[in-house]
């Protein structure tokens, strides 16, 4: 055991600290989060659109409110690349310190973004804009060409390649003429780009893009081998303290995040989720928070003997029922804790298990499309609207499966601190 913590302090805990604190990951990350509040209208729509009661879903068909519903979803998570390039170009421009023109840098990416598009003709001879590449199929594109527009930007802005103009012209005017070389160059090198993968089998950088790195990383991360290791290794970080949640989940946040443009699109054209692995399960597993400790909480709560025990209980369970559980793994602690370290890890996993078999075996439970920034809604009201009622039940299962995996290290616990109290009581 000493070998294996020594091992995971050494190596996994610095590892995952310098991922967690590095620039480029942390401008990703926060490129990324700025489009969730784009993808909840996305998903407050989606669900609505697709409550799984027939009546009411024949009135929404038959009155035309479908289409509109339809509309919303279409031009925010269909539209997740274009959103995507801009939010991220304007977080790296930020980092390398440009932050005054962000904003610019980001609508220059995705005019870079659209030059790399391809056009189609139709029969009438009108071009039209591929509609697929916008979405999650050019999810990857779209970041990749906000990091490159970025860096190209602020290169030139920083070897003072821009127009000079005189000293008495006004801020706004002189502002606008400094973005235009750089912009220029960023035009001329994503011209390129198309141009170059045109003499390519795959026609265009979507295609190339989507088959060599996006499916095959969807594929790698929507699987419950993939999930079980994200869960192990999340709850390993969290007992040493590192918030194992923001460290490991900014690497597959993308992923995820095309998974569910996918699983959204599939069913808004009344198609089956295609993805059903995806960042739903992780939610399975943080029931009251990391460490699935919703359970734990209601023991300690309404089982405890010892007072110290119940205060604990008082104290945590109004934030796990939100998920929210950093005062329990801080100050009871469950943080490098010998006692909780086995359910602390054991819990979640059977969760995501539980989940698989009611989902992707049985087929008990509707898959979830995997809408994401669903973390503080409290349990049973999540699990409805990933799954619907199926989804409380489920979730109710987990709860009582996480109290009966804590509930014998709950005891030993309880009952050191009511020696304790007695003790102390008799001193």
């Amino acid at each position: 055991m000493k070998k294996i913590q020594g091992w995971l302090e050494n190596v996994l805990v610095p590892v995952s600290t310098a991922i967690a604190s590095n620039d480029f990951m942390q401008s990703l990350s926060t490129g990324m989060m700025s489009v969730l509040p784009i993808m909840m209208v996305g998903a407050v729509f989606s669900i609505l659109m697709n409550l799984p009661i027939d009546a009411y879903k024949t009135f929404l068909s038959t009155s035309g409110i479908s289409d509109i519903f339809n509309l919303a979803v279409t031009m925010t998570t269909e539209l997740i690349a274009v959103f995507m390039t801009f939010f991220i170009a304007r977080s790296f421009s930020s980092t390398w310190g440009h932050a005054d023109q962000s904003a610019t840098i980001g609508v220059v990416a995705m005019v870079a973004f659209f030059i790399l598009i391809p056009f189609g003709l139709n029969e009438a001879g009108t071009k039209f804009m591929e509609f697929t590449y916008l979405g999650s199929m050019g999810m990857f594109v779209g970041i990749l060409t906000g990091i490159l527009t970025a860096r190209i930007y602020c290169t030139v802005l920083d070897k003072n390649i821009t127009i000079k103009l005189p000293d008495g012209v006004p801020g706004n005017v002189m502002n606008s003429f400094i973005g235009i070389i750089p912009a220029l160059i960023i035009a001329v090198v994503f011209l390129l780009i198309n141009v170059l993968f045109t003499f390519t089998p795959f026609e265009n950088i979507f295609n190339c893009m989507y088959t060599l790195l996006q499916a095959p990383l969807q594929s790698l991360a929507g699987n419950i081998g993939s999930m079980i290791v994200l869960v192990v290794v999340c709850q390993i970080l969290w007992f040493f303290g590192i918030h194992g949640s923001m460290t490991v989940l900014s690497v597959i946040f993308p992923l995820w995040i095309s998974m569910y443009a996918e699983n959204a699109a599939a069913v808004a054209a009344g198609g089956e989720v295609l993805n059903p692995i995806n960042v739903t399960f992780f939610d399975f597993t943080t029931i009251g928070g990391c460490g699935c400790t919703l359970g734990l909480s209601l023991l300690l709560c309404f089982m405890s003997k010892s007072k110290i025990s119940k205060e604990y209980g008082k104290l945590f369970l109004p934030c796990g029922i939100f998920n929210i559980n950093e005062p329990m793994v801080y100050s009871m602690p469950l943080m490098l804790n010998p006692l909780f370290l086995v359910p602390f890890i054991l819990a979640p996993l059977l969760g995501v298990l539980i989940a698989y078999v009611c989902i992707c075996v049985l087929g008990i439970v509707p898959a979830p499309q995997g809408i994401m920034n669903l973390s503080y809604v409290p349990a049973m009201f999540r699990g409805f609207i990933n799954c619907g009622w199926q989804g409380i039940l489920m979730e109710i299962g987990i709860i009582m499966m996480s109290m009966l995996v804590y509930f014998p290290f709950f005891k030993i616990f309880d009952q050191k601190n009511v020696e304790e109290e007695m003790n102390a009581e008799k001193e």
